[in-house]
């Protein structure tokens, strides 16, 4: 059997415009050492794939549509490597270079950590989400102490391994966030250095597009499915944490409904005034929130994100989750 060092897994849906640039910052990257490239695509009905077969990468493509999910994306490419090390990138994305050198050195050094992650490099900042980001990596120190790796970066195989598997293939979204919970768990580290690894494209959208895009791919609804995949786990309590928001409009709704009953005891007042109370009350919430993202959008983007986010969940809650265990039917294309 080869000896693979790294194993690069490409996600991809309908990427021609990116896929090139993606696969060739990959092969330059990967380079130096005995290592593979998995381009997964989940069922592209433009050239993407067949723009990645002029290069010398494994191409490995869904069987059922009903599989695709971001997380089953990135376990199928898993489930089909051998790479000592994993690095999953985005077909919008690029590497920067010298980083995967950085990653594997970092990781050689550190055994205690499993995974570690760089800075994400937007190449456009439109939505509220691509600010957030990259004032978020614009702080970053020396190397941190992270909870997952969002937006990609590489692991370790014998760390996966002690997790059972790297992706929840149930989960729309939140798949970084669910291994990171599992590997934590495990007593394995999470590290962010700052040092720039990929470029990202991404979609040309406000933050209103974004979240009609992020209803209608079930995204949303994911965290419905995030929630449900945590029950009765040890890293639970990690699910709700980070999913605090989901939880912020029925405990302020919760504290408003108390003080009203409890005003009602006290003052006469009539369903208008309870009504008015209740608008002021979350307009306050709105304008102390874009204070402190220094944005009136993002405030009331931020708001309207908390509603659709609990109303997905809930309707998503309905719904079974499939098993993280089972193999995930696939043809090889080249």
């Amino acid at each position: 059997m080869i000896n693979i060092q790294v194993s690069i897994i490409i996600k991809a849906l309908n990427e021609e415009v990116n896929i090139a640039k993606c696969i060739e910052s990959c092969l330059k990257e990967i380079a130096p050492y005995k290592g593979e490239i998995i381009l997964v695509d989940s069922l592209s009905s433009d050239n993407t794939v067949d723009i990645a077969k002029e290069y010398p990468i494994k191409i490995v493509q869904f069987i059922n549509a009903e599989d695709i999910s971001c997380g089953s994306a990135v376990q199928l490419g898993y489930q089909d490597s051998l790479g000592e090390y994993v690095y999953i990138i985005d077909g919008d994305m690029e590497f920067c270079e010298g980083f995967l050198n950085t990653a594997i050195d970092y990781l050689d050094k550190h055994t205690d950590v499993a995974g570690i992650g760089g800075k994400l490099v937007d190449t456009q900042i439109l939505s509220n989400e691509d600010k957030r980001r990259a004032d978020q990596y614009n702080k970053l120190s020396a190397h941190t102490d992270v909870s997952h790796l969002g937006g990609g970066g590489l692991y370790r195989r014998s760390a996966i391994e002690s997790v059972s598997y790297i992706s929840h293939r149930g989960l729309k979204a939140f798949e970084e966030a669910e291994l990171g919970l599992r590997l934590k768990s495990q007593g394995w580290k999470l590290v962010r250095i700052n040092k720039q690894a990929v470029l990202h494209t991404g979609h040309y959208e406000s933050s209103l597009q974004r979240l009609k895009r992020q209803w209608n791919n079930g995204r949303l609804a994911a965290h419905g499915a995030f929630i449900k995949s945590s029950i009765g786990k040890k890293w639970c309590m990690g699910c709700v944490k980070q999913l605090w928001y989901i939880f912020a409009p029925i405990a302020i709704n919760s504290v408003l409904l108390v003080f009203l009953l409890q005003l009602n005891i006290y003052i006469d007042y009539s369903p208008i005034h309870a009504i008015l109370i209740y608008v002021i009350a979350w307009l306050v919430i709105t304008i102390l929130l874009s204070i402190k993202r220094k944005s009136a959008t993002a405030g009331f983007s931020s708001i309207i994100t908390w509603h659709l986010a609990l109303l997905a969940a809930l309707l998503s809650l309905r719904h079974q989750v499939k098993s993280p265990f089972e193999k995930i039917d696939y043809k090889q294309i080249l």
